[in-house]
């Protein structure tokens, strides 16, 4: 196979993370059946890096990776020292996260359903997002599969997460009365299995947070990739990482199946991502000036803007123009 054409941020995320590969073969990958519905009738709506495919599956409607990764999780296996470099002057006071925005309005809707009790972060990450819920109300648990991740969030942090996943962290029954999921559920390969067990540690009355891409978005960006014949080099679904592509229906069909009665399904605000690396050669999770890239960020709050227009005019459904979709479900 010959090697790809990579795109200039894929290649500075392998340098970053030293643990992820340019390009696949056919041993990297695995077929699977559709996620919700188990069905095996997929359409293919576009493939990235040679091999791997987005598909849409013809009963449920769902978009998903097939094939997929066998371990997509592995791509934030990296160093620590790397993880530290990224956010050295978060740590030292001297910069916030690029995220740290959208961290605090996940918490603002949060804390409209259940403003205190037992609160579990899944895909903690380095601990960015959980920081702010510190003295907030609520009790502070976290699980994060990278050993290297959650070792930086709890020794920078002083958060009490667990360096396993979700299924293999044996947490007791109906013990959270909170758990969350941001930007992480679309890189679960089995997510009504994981599902059942946030059902399972729940309590009653319970609710699950769940911020991802929104499927639809990426759809539209497909288009006008193709309209600009620019498809060849873009990782447009991120498909070697996130593993399933939610729209608003499918993301309320899988919860429901589950047992999770929705709440509220919305969109948030659009993540500013930084562009450092364009200029000095090095990823850093804050926040980049508005001059290293203005188009980007004003088409993202423009599209932010647009798509609240287009979520009341279908009936607070989210359309085509939200970048993401965040649900809250109550366990029945």
């Amino acid at each position: 196979m010959s090697p790809l054409r990579t795109p200039l941020s894929y290649v500075q995320e392998i340098q970053r993370k030293k643990v992820q590969k340019k390009w696949f073969s056919s041993s990297d990958l695995e077929e699977c059946r559709c996620p919700l519905c188990d069905s095996n009738s997929p359409s293919i709506i576009y493939t990235e890096r040679e091999l791997i495919r987005v598909v849409r599956c013809n009963r449920c409607q769902l978009i998903y990776v097939n094939p997929r990764l066998k371990h997509p999780e592995e791509v934030y296996y990296g160093r620590e020292e790397s993880y530290l470099k990224e956010v050295r002057l978060i740590l030292e006071g001297k910069a916030t996260a690029h995220r740290d925005p959208n961290y605090e309005e996940h918490l603002r809707v949060i804390a409209r359903f259940k403003p205190c009790g037992r609160f579990l972060d899944v895909g903690t990450n380095m601990g960015l997002f959980l920081r702010h819920a510190i003295g907030k109300g609520w009790e502070l648990f976290g699980v994060e599969p990278s050993p290297t991740l959650s070792k930086v969030a709890r020794e920078q942090f002083q958060l009490n997460v667990k360096t396993a996943f979700l299924e293999e962290a044996e947490f007791p029954s109906e013990f959270f009365d909170v758990v969350c999921l941001t930007d992480v559920f679309e890189h679960i390969k089995e997510p009504r299995k994981l599902l059942s067990e946030i059902y399972r540690i729940l309590a009653r009355g319970g609710i699950v947070y769940i911020n991802v891409p929104n499927g639809r978005f990426n759809l539209f960006k497909l288009r006008l990739a193709k309209l600009f014949r620019r498809t060849q080099d873009y990782d447009l679904f991120d498909s070697y990482e996130h593993v399933v592509h939610y729209t608003h229906e499918t993301l309320v069909r899988m919860l429901e199946s589950c047992g999770f009665h929705t709440k509220t399904v919305c969109m948030g605000l659009p993540i500013q991502i930084p562009v450092w690396h364009l200029y000095v050669g090095d990823y850093y999770q804050y926040p980049s000036p508005w001059v290293l890239d203005p188009l980007r960020q004003t088409l993202r709050i423009l599209f932010h803007r647009l798509s609240r227009i287009e979520y009341y005019l279908r009936g607070r459904r989210v359309g085509h123009l939200a970048p993401n979709i965040t649900i809250v479900a109550e366990k029945r």
